[in-house]
C-alpha cells in the first residue's frame, strides 16, 4: 500500500542554504588579477613606445657654446669605443662630433657600430642643401645605397623624448616620410638652425670641431631638384673614434 500525504500540518518550505562568500571572494579576485594584467600590459605597451622613458635634461646654452669650440687636433684616434667620432671628408677635412647616448642611446648605439665596422668608408655626402643640411652615409660613390637594419625613432613625435634641438651644428638620424621607425645608416648636419625638424627626427650629437668643413660642403653646386647631389663627390674617406687629448 501506498503512503498518503495529507497536506494537514504540512507546509512546503524552501531550504535555504547557509550563505558562503567563497565564489564571491573567487570571483572578485579572479577581477583584480585580469585587471592587474591589463595594466601590466598596458604599461609595457606605453613604456615599449617611449612615453614613460626617464627625462633628460638637455642644456642647449651649454651645447651651442660647446659646439664647434674645439680643433680636430685637440683629438686622437683610439681603437676603444668612444662618444667621439672623427669623420674624415676627402678634400675638405675632419669633422669631430660628440655624441650623446644619454639623449638617444639607441641611435648612438646604432651609429658607434657602424663606425666600428667601417661601414662609413667610401660612403658620400649624397644630398647637400646650403643654410639646411648635409646629408650621408648611405650610398657609395658608384651611386650604390647600402641599407642596414632600421632603429627606432627617438624623438617625441614616436613617442620618445628628446629634448637635443636641431641648431647649427647638431647631427640627426635621417629618415623617410613614410615610416617613424626607418632610420638606419644616414644621418645629417645641420648647416643652420631649424625648429621644425624637433620633435620629428632624433638628434644624437654635435659638432665639436669642423663646423668649417660643414659650412665647405654646403656651398657645393648641387643638381637641385628633389635630390640635390653634389655635381662632384663629397667623400666620407673614414669615421674613427677618438678622444680628447686635454
Amino acid at each position: 500500500m501506498s503512503k498518503r500525504y495529507s497536506n494537514k500540518g504540512y507546509q512546503s518550505r524552501n531550504v535555504q542554504p547557509k550563505k558562503d562568500n567563497t565564489n564571491l571572494i573567487i570571483t572578485w579576485v579572479t577581477v583584480g588579477l585580469c585587471l592587474a594584467v591589463v595594466a601590466a600590459v598596458v604599461i609595457a605597451v606605453i613604456i615599449g613606445m617611449g612615453a614613460l622613458e626617464p627625462k633628460v635634461e638637455v642644456n642647449m646654452d651649454e651645447i651651442r657654446s660647446e659646439i664647434n669650440s674645439f680643433k680636430a687636433s685637440d683629438f686622437t684616434e683610439t681603437a676603444e669605443v668612444t662618444d667621439y667620432v672623427k669623420i674624415t671628408v676627402k678634400d675638405y677635412g675632419e669633422i669631430v662630433l660628440r655624441l650623446r647616448p644619454d639623449v638617444a642611446p639607441k641611435s648612438v648605439e646604432n651609429f658607434q657600430k657602424l663606425v666600428k665596422e667601417g661601414h662609413y668608408s667610401d660612403k658620400i655626402f649624397h644630398r647637400v642643401i646650403q643654410n639646411f643640411m648635409i646629408q650621408g652615409g648611405g650610398f657609395d660613390t658608384t651611386g650604390k645605397q647600402h641599407e642596414v637594419a632600421s632603429i627606432k625613432g627617438e624623438f617625441s613625435a614616436n613617442g620618445v623624448e628628446n629634448n637635443l634641438l636641431h641648431v647649427r651644428g647638431v647631427i640627426s638620424m635621417a629618415r623617410t616620410s613614410i615610416s617613424m621607425d626607418s632610420a638606419s645608416n644616414q644621418f645629417f648636419i645641420c648647416d643652420a638652425t631649424k625648429p621644425h625638424l624637433d620633435t620629428q627626427y632624433a638628434a644624437f650629437g654635435y659638432v665639436l670641431a669642423g663646423m668649417d668643413v660643414v659650412d665647405a660642403i654646403a656651398a657645393v653646386k648641387t643638381s637641385g631638384g628633389n635630390e640635390n647631389k653634389p655635381l662632384t663627390d663629397v667623400v666620407i674617406e673614414k669615421a674613427t673614434f677618438v678622444e680628447p687629448t686635454k
